[in-house]
């Protein structure tokens, strides 16, 4: 077996980690054994640290001692031991792990892969439960790694816009636009030919690159977003988080809005709180693995998930051309590119991407 290892950070402290060697216990009766192949690392996971004990309390999904807390992160894993007939040992799926070498699971098979049942994970959706058979490394594996978490939402996200686009919209706003979810969105709509002006908002620093991706049909910078052209009745899908941002917006195009989303939390500030008596539309929280199943309720899973893939290769495609990937390899380098993901002080146009 490889070397056994995992990163536990101080949940009062996220940039203090800490490498330990756990004891990997007996496989039981319907158990298998993961071992991490690839992780991507993003924001979307310092989200999880920074969300780790609200409404969906990640940081009990793989708890760890005291006040050490083991951040989730989604990989391609696979399957090394198996005591489960139904999930042989040699397959390679993709999902929600801890950051570490190894992870064990009470596996329950799928028509796509399996589902944890463990029952202290339980009070997470099945989205997070849920590991998808993957097929073995291409030319495409590494983006797949960072953008396999995000992407549901983006394509969803376009599903809604286009229903708001049949009930009139003209234009979409969207704030965080260099961010891997809004870049998603604006591509998956260009892709389908929705017809609607996309509008990005990104800091100074991050426009030239938001740019030239060719996806938006405008880019502003948040000191000037009021030169915004929004076209009425316009969709607000924000990605930032931020109160001070969202009621920015809602000042300068709240009577062009029809519909608004909050997704994301690109720019975290505890002492951001929510800007009182915003007017209407209010703003609707978008959680993906519900609005998923809804999708895939209303149009079987065989269909749903034959248009997602389509749309995801078709993203990766153009993604890869445009991102730089930064690797590295075990505890230490993990650790350390998510105290840089924190600090923020990742490129937009760059992924990161590590092995065991």
């Amino acid at each position: 077996m490889a070397e056994k290892w995992e990163v536990l950070v101080r949940r009062d402290d996220f940039a203090a980690t800490e490498i330990r060697t756990p004891v990997l216990d007996e496989l039981r009766p319907g158990e298998v054994r993961l071992e991490i192949e690839k992780f991507g690392l993003t924001a979307n996971n310092v989200s999880y640290a920074r969300f780790g004990d609200g409404n969906v309390p990640f940081w009990n999904a793989f708890p760890a001692p005291g006040e050490l807390g083991r951040v989730p992160l989604w990989s391609f894993v696979r399957v090394t031991e198996s005591r489960n007939a139904d999930v042989p040992a040699g397959g390679r799926y993709f999902g929600f792990v801890p950051m570490a070498s190894h992870h064990t699971v009470q596996a329950e098979a799928t028509p796509r892969g399996f589902v944890e049942t463990a029952p202290q994970r339980a009070f997470l959706h099945p989205w997070y439960l849920t590991f998808q058979r993957a097929g073995e490394p291409d030319d495409l594996d590494d983006v797949r790694a960072l953008v396999r978490p995000v992407f549901p939402a983006s394509f969803n996200l376009a599903d809604l816009v286009e229903r708001q686009i049949a009930l009139g919209a003209q234009s979409v706003l969207i704030t965080s636009a260099s961010c891997k979810t809004a870049i998603g969105l604006a591509d998956e709509l260009a892709a389908r030919g929705a017809g609607i002006r996309a509008v990005g908002v990104t800091s100074a620093g991050n426009r030239a690159f938001v740019e030239s991706l060719g996806t938006y049909d405008e880019v502003v910078t948040y000191d000037a977003i009021e030169s915004a052209g929004v076209t009425a009745p316009a969709v607000l899908v924000d990605f930032t988080g931020s109160a001070k941002w969202l009621g920015v917006v809602y000042q300068h195009f709240a009577p062009s809005l029809s519909h608004g989303v909050l997704i994301g939390l690109t720019h975290p500030n505890p002492d951001d709180k929510a800007p009182p008596g915003l007017p209407d539309p209010q703003p609707e929280f978008f959680f993906t693995p519900v609005i998923e199943d809804q999708a895939i309720a209303a149009e079987g899973a065989d269909a749903y998930y034959a248009r997602y893939h389509e749309a995801e290769t078709r993203f990766l495609r153009r993604l890869a051309s445009r991102l730089a990937i930064r690797g590295g390899r075990g505890p230490a380098e993990l650790a350390g590119a998510f105290r840089s993901v924190l600090a923020g002080d990742q490129a937009p146009d760059e992924g990161r991407v590590l092995l065991p």
